[in-house]
């Protein structure tokens, strides 16, 4: 040692760290785990409490904007909302539909009386979707929450698919997103309240054939729906919430629409049951709704249990998806 240098007492006599040492290093991260596994027995704690006793807020007179209200889960949607209370905004690309929702929702009534109105909009297009961000909010104020719904359904293998095809599928079930979250939520953090919803899928949690353009923009809308709410959570005052509904495949029998030929040993869902889950799930402030609950846990074992046994489980049980 050079004289007049300090001797260092975090290491023994031959320079190697000592156990008390070593253990000092490590006790923010030993600190930090504990209260980890601590907080989260009480998450579950809280989870199964309120699972008993659920809290859920009132949608009445709230203003609650749907795209993709034309026909199917929109549509759905849109009419469960208004039983709820809720002044419904409908938008969708398709003229003809959207008004026919929002004309079933008003039973006639019009001006003041309305509890709906209804706008044609491509949310592709970010200048259409901005056009209707201003149209809205000059009309009705605000928007108290918005659900992204639009989405095209389509299966095929992938050298089957055209790139028009892909194109088309990643600008309306993803690209769309980020138009309307861009569009509504600076109004929403300027009064620091509002929700936001996104219609993904259980697609976002497995992998399946002849899906892989539709799959990828729902991992997408997952991703993104995730990540924003990090950046919503970075202020500690935060009041604007985010859920992600991620159904399993729904039965379209009722609108007379098949996407495509679907052979699962679980039981498809109903338009209706998907609507109501996610128009609770809102109520609830839930972050992740899955229609059916049990296929989340899982999709997510799934991604823990070695691969040839995931293989094992998806070929005895997944879905097998064809064009029609």
């Amino acid at each position: 040692m050079e004289a007049g240098q300090r001797p260092d007492n975090r290491s023994s006599s031959n320079g190697e760290p000592t156990p008390s040492n070593i253990l000092l290093d490590y006790l923010p991260m030993i600190t930090k785990v504990v209260v980890g596994i601590l907080h989260s027995i009480y998450a579950f704690i809280n989870l199964i409490f309120l699972s008993i006793y659920p809290v859920e807020k009132s949608l009445k007179d709230k203003i609650v904007l749907v795209t993709g209200a034309g026909r199917g889960l929109g549509r759905e949607m849109s009419y469960q909302l208004a039983k709820e209370g809720a002044k419904v905004v409908c938008v969708d690309i398709n003229a003809e539909g959207v008004k026919e929702t929002a004309d079933v929702i008003n039973g006639g009534k019009t001006g003041e009386d309305a509890t709906a109105d209804f706008y044609t909009t491509n949310v592709a297009e970010p200048s259409q979707v901005n056009e209707l961000a201003k149209a809205v909010e000059e009309k009705w104020g605000k928007v108290d929450v918005l659900i992204n719904n639009a989405g095209i359904v389509a299966s095929a293998p992938l050298m089957d698919t055209t790139d028009e095809q892909i194109k088309r599928m990643i600008d309306v079930n993803l690209v769309s997103h980020f138009w309307m979250v861009r569009a509504f939520l600076p109004a929403m953090k300027k009064r620091n309240e509002g929700h936001i919803v996104a219609t993904s899928s259980v697609a976002a949690f497995t992998c399946a054939a002849n899906i892989v353009p539709y799959a990828a923009t729902k991992y997408g809308v997952t991703g993104l729906m995730a990540s924003l709410r990090e950046e919503l959570r970075a202020n500690p005052s935060n009041n604007i919430k985010t859920t992600t509904v991620h159904p399993f495949f729904l039965d379209s029998a009722p609108i007379n629409v098949k996407h495509w030929d679907v052979k699962s040993a679980l039981p498809i869902v109903s338009i209706p049951q998907v609507a109501s889950a996610a128009i609770q799930g809102i109520k609830r402030e839930d972050v992740v709704v899955t229609v059916p609950e049990i296929l989340r846990l899982i999709m997510q074992i799934l991604w823990i249990v070695p691969q040839k046994s995931a293989d094992y489980w998806r070929d005895a049980f997944s879905s097998k998806i064809n064009s029609v």
